[in-house]
């Protein structure tokens, strides 16, 4: 995700804020899916032990062999239909699959119907309902939605000591900005530059972002 954040960062410098959105969101998504697993991994590695879900690791990936070069639009119904036969960590995992294959046919509706239900489902672990929440908002992001619908979904992730809250507080504050609130935008840039657990790539681009929100803050002259 480095890479993909390197290049937001030019596109930036280059003030195309609305175009960088649209190239990369849902490239956040799709790369971000890994972390699902990794977070599922570690929250559930006893559970992973049971010979049910080694069965289950055996259909999943055999589900994986079977899709290859299927379109988005055939893997979220493979993807839901594996969800809703597995009442297992790769059920998990195969419904955050589903909706990020809808968020990339462009079918924003279904990936959010998608996340808010992982979001609110109380057996998972808090850090999976945590991200379903961070995919939501990106989501929304995406639809060009009312700020605070995704101020909404990333409330819980602003939290102290949510690991998610540099991402979160970004991805707010880039909300705020391309929907014409900049004082929210500038507040919450300031906060990242302060925050210690923010990335030094995060505060670079809260840099660059301060610039341009004081840019529109600033008074337009008067035609001469």
């Amino acid at each position: 995700m480095s890479d993909i954040f390197a290049e937001v960062d030019a596109e930036l410098r280059r003030d195309k804020w609305q175009s960088m959105w649209d190239r990369y969101g849902l490239l956040v998504i799709g790369g971000a899916i890994a972390i699902v697993l990794i977070v599922a991994i570690i929250v559930g590695y006893r559970t992973y032990q049971t010979s049910q879900n080694e069965a289950a690791s055996v259909r999943y990936e055999e589900l994986l062999q079977q899709l290859g070069d299927e379109e988005s639009a055939e893997e979220t119904a493979l993807f839901g239909a594996f969800a809703e036969q597995e009442n297992n960590g790769y059920g998990v995992l195969a419904a955050f699959s589903a909706a990020r294959a809808s968020a990339e046919a462009g079918d924003y509706t279904n990936a959010l119907t998608g996340f808010d239900a992982l979001a609110a489902r109380g057996d998972l672990a808090r850090p999976l309902r945590d991200y379903a929440r961070l995919q939501a908002a990106i989501v929304l992001v995406n639809q060009t939605a009312n700020a605070d619908d995704i101020a909404a979904r990333l409330a819980r992730l602003m939290d102290d000591g949510n690991a998610l809250r540099p991402i979160a507080r970004d991805i707010l504050a880039l909300a705020y900005f391309t929907k014409d609130a900049p004082l929210k935008a500038r507040e919450l840039y300031s906060q990242q530059l302060a925050d210690p657990d923010a990335t030094p790539l995060s505060k670079q681009r809260a840099r660059i972002m301060l610039s341009e929100v004081e840019a529109k803050l600033r008074p337009s002259r008067a035609p001469e």
